[in-house]
This record gives structure tokens, C-alpha cells and sequence, in this order.
């Protein structure tokens, strides 16, 4: 075979070779826009009253948000450009999109209050955001600083699935969740629990990270079990089965926080008991 030839097959090759690194460099920001837009036409369709679709939009969102990260860390495309379009892509589906669902849900009676309250979810999902891309930088943890605002926002979405379908139900009760819009103590339930989910963003309440974790050896069988068992559940009943796991997931962060506190008092009662011994 003829130099020329040779050389023609090698640039081929390489040819080859940098189209498939552009498109695995390109999928995650695919799946990123894909969240974008997602949470952009969540808040058309809040805008509309189409809630629970509006929340679906939120969710898939989410999911978009979990593949994107997995995605580049697995294939090694991970860029700096990919990190500050995926925070802004969370800003827009997890802190705007949420916030406006909120407001045309509960909070329009409210007039300014209701905008006041909306515009804290994301303001503290902003600076949630702008937070976790300073730290992100220095140092992976196995637990965040405060409530991920994926977590929160789809927190959000799923409760008003849990309501919807737990509304009629309760109808003709003093604790009915009829709306919207909805009765006085419905509606403040559902607006404290709001604020509570954007000062948990900014709290600096440990959550864990589940990128981080990996389940391999004796924990593979009881966690596929787990999510067989899951799985079934969802498909019995998605909107009580969401809201229980967000719940069970916006606790951990308080109790792995008292469980830090109370193995720092185990560790420093015998100190201070040999001090005062000692003092004696």
C-alpha cells in the first residue's frame, strides 16, 4: 500500500476519533438544555394553571439534571463551560420555575406577600448555586452544605402532586385542601413549608451527596432489592411515593446533623470527665 494512502486512513481515523469526542463532550450540555427548556415551559404552563403538568416539567427536569453530571463525570467530559451552564440551567428549572409554580398555586391571594415569598425561593436559589460553585471548585464532598436546589425544587413540584391527589379525599373536612385557591390554614401550611424548603437551601445543614456514593459488594443485593420494592410502590402510587422520599431526603440533613453533635459529645464527655478529675 502506497504512503499516501496510508496517511489519507490515518487522518481518517483521526477524523473519526475527534467527531466522537466532540458528540461525548456535547451530550451532557444536550441533556442540560433539555432541563432548561423543561423548566422554561414549566413556567408556561404554571402561567396557563396547568399544575400538575407544570410539575411533571420540574421533575423531568430533575432527572435531566441527575443524567448530565453522570454523564460527563463517566465519559471524563466534564468542562468549565458544561459547570456554569448546568448552574444556570438549575437556576431557571429548580429556582425560577419552582418559585412562579408556587405563586399562580397558593400565593396570588396574597398580593405582594405572595411575590415576596416566590422571589426568596429564588433568591436562595441563587445564592445556593452561586455557594456550591465555590466549594465545588476546592473540594468534592460526600455531603452538601444546605438543601440541593434540584432537591427543592422538585420538592415542590411533588407536593403538588401529593396535594392534588390527596384533596378530594378531605373534601368537606375543616382540613380540606380544596383549591386553588386554597382555605386559610391549607394555604399557610403550604406557604410556611415554602419558605422553610428556600431557607433550607441557604442553611448550612449537611445533605448527602449521591453522586458521591457507590454501592458495590454486600450493599449491591440489599439495594437492588430496595429498588425493585420501590419501583413497585411508584407505579402503585407515584404521588405519595415522591412526596414520602423527598420528606424522608429533606430530614436527613437535620439528622445527620444531630447524629455529628451527638458523636462529638460521646467523644468529648471522657475529656472533661478526666479534667475535673484531675481539677479535683
Amino acid at each position: 500500500m502506497s504512503e499516501p494512502r496510508v496517511r489519507h486512513r490515518r487522518r481518517r481515523r483521526r477524523g473519526r476519533r475527534s467527531e466522537r469526542a466532540r458528540a461525548v463532550i456535547l451530550l451532557p450540555n444536550l441533556i442540560t438544555s433539555a432541563a432548561l427548556l423543561l423548566g422554561f415551559w414549566s413556567i408556561i404552563l404554571s402561567a396557563q394553571q396547568q399544575f400538575e403538568r407544570a410539575a411533571l416539567c420540574i421533575v423531568l427536569a430533575a432527572v435531566c439534571d441527575m443524567l448530565d453530571g453522570r454523564i460527563a463525570r463517566a465519559t471524563n467530559s466534564a468542562t468549565p463551560f458544561g459547570v456554569e451552564y448546568d448552574s444556570l440551567s438549575d437556576l431557571v428549572s429548580f429556582g425560577l420555575a419552582p418559585s412562579l409554580l408556587i405563586y399562580h398555586w397558593v400565593l396570588v391571594p396574597l398580593g405582594p406577600r405572595g411575590w415576596l415569598i416566590a422571589g426568596l425561593f429564588t433568591l436562595c436559589a441563587a445564592l445556593r448555586l452561586a455557594r456550591f460553585n465555590v466549594r465545588a471548585q476546592a473540594e468534592e464532598s460526600l455531603y452538601y452544605q444546605g438543601l440541593p436546589t434540584t432537591a427543592a425544587g422538585a420538592m415542590v413540584a411533588v407536593t403538588v402532586w401529593f396535594v392534588s391527589w390527596l384533596g378530594p379525599s378531605l373534601q368537606g373536612t375543616w382540613f380540606a385542601f380544596e383549591g386553588p385557591p386554597f382555605g386559610r390554614l391549607p394555604g399557610a401550611l403550604l406557604t410556611t413549608g415554602f419558605a422553610v424548603l428556600a431557607l433550607l437551601m441557604v442553611s448550612s445543614l449537611p445533605y448527602p451527596s449521591l453522586k458521591l456514593i457507590r454501592i458495590e459488594g454486600r450493599r449491591a443485593y440489599p439495594t437492588l432489592v430496595a429498588v425493585v420494592l420501590f419501583s413497585v410502590a411508584l407505579l402503585l402510587n407515584h404521588e405519595w411515593m415522591f412526596f414520602a422520599l423527598g420528606a424522608i431526603f429533606l430530614l436527613s440533613g437535620p439528622a445527620v446533623w444531630w447524629r455529628r453533635r451527638y458523636r462529638e459529645a460521646r467523644q468529648l464527655a471522657p475529656a472533661e470527665a478526666h479534667e475535673e478529675r484531675v481539677d479535683g
